[in-house]
Parts: C-alpha cells; structure tokens; sequence
C-alpha cells in the first residue's frame, strides 16, 4: 500500500469491503510524503477490500497485490532468530561489495534455508539516502550462477515499491518475498542515487 501527494497529514485504513472502519491504521503519512508499507488484510465475501482515508483532504493511493493466503494453503510460517543477511555498509558481507547502486539491483540466493521453503519474511532498511527514490523486491528469473555473471541478462524492472525515501531519511519496511523458481531475490534500487541496503530474514513460510 503507498500513499502520494497527501495534501495533509494522516492515515489510512484497510479492511474487507462492507464492514465497519477499523480505528487502527494501515500507514501514517504527513502532508506531501509519498511511503508504503506492508498491509496483510483479509477479503469480503466478494474477495473486495476498502480503503479509508483518515486525513481531512484527499490523497492518492496505490495498491500493489503481491499475494495471498488460501484456505488450502500448506505452507505455515515458522519463525526463527533473526539474522542479517545483508548489508552493503560491510565491504566483505557481499560480492562484489559496495552500495545499492542507482537504477540498479542486488541479487541474494536465499534457497535452503531449509527443506520446503515457500516463501521468506525479511525486514529491509535503506540508509544514506542521497534523493528521493524506492525499493522493489522481487524474484530473480535467472538462476544464481546467470546472476552472478557480470554479462548476464539484465532481469526486468519491477514496478511495484516496497519501500519509499527521501534524500537524508532511514526507511524500514517488512516484505514477504517468494524465491522464485531459482531461490534467488533481487533489490532493486529504483531512484536516481546510490543507496545503502541492510536486509534482515526471520522467518519463512513452509510446506511440510
């Protein structure tokens, strides 16, 4: 769920289609601040969702679906001690080191964390922000080995924020990422300056 062009300061609300407004908040913005953040929401009957806007003046909303939870899903969430799995600030944590570049991406296999893994539960922070931009996450088409190629083919641009920030601002958000066929996850750094990425994993969804 992102937030734009909010011309006053407040908040908005999901919750499924036909019933009462929740008086908790989905996201926080101020006036002109452009943010998302993760919002998990139940569906109505008719699989719709609502959208309340809490603020005293419109703002405009995007909604991104990344997924699901079914009925019939054997995948259950099995959390455990967090840890990091990168940051960009640590020369020798990552290769070929360095920040997230500008209108670039970082690749991290993330497969065999163990046996069944459907999907992972990451914190990711930018930091040193230098403009205003936003972070995608998304499964890479290409296996590691192709990745970690230096002439291997760029994978398309994701289009969707899961993260928003501006020049100087520390910005955390929670994403819930497949791994894709390969097992492999890109970062994609969407604004027009280096950035600074610590991502950290603490759980996963499990099948089995």
């Amino acid at each position: 769920m992102t937030v734009t062009d909010p011309k006053a300061l407040g908040h908005l609300s999901v919750f499924p289609a036909g019933g009462a407004v929740p008086t908790a908040s989905s996201l926080n913005f101020a006036a002109g601040q452009t943010i998302a953040n993760a919002v998990i929401v139940p569906v109505s009957a008719n699989g719709d969702i609502s959208v309340f806007n809490g603020a005293r003046a419109p703002a405009d909303v995007v909604v991104d679906v990344v997924g699901y939870y079914g009925k019939d899903s054997e995948a259950a969430f099995v959390p455990f001690t967090p840890r990091r799995m990168l940051d960009t600030r640590d020369p020798s944590g990552w290769w070929p080191g360095g920040h997230l570049p500008a209108r670039g991406y970082i690749s991290q296999w993330v497969s065999g964390e163990s046996e069944g893994d459907e999907a992972y539960v990451l914190n990711t922070t930018v930091i040193e922000t230098k403009d205003s931009g936003f972070l995608s996450v998304a499964p890479s088409p290409y296996p590691w080995l192709v990745n970690d190629d230096p002439n291997a083919p760029k994978p398309p641009r994701p289009g969707s924020p899961t993260l928003n920030w501006t020049a100087g601002k520390t910005v955390p958000n929670l994403v819930q990422a497949g791994a894709g066929e390969h097992g492999v996850i890109n970062f994609w750094n969407q604004g027009w300056k280096d950035a600074d990425l610590v991502v950290d994993i603490f759980g996963i969804y499990q099948n089995g």
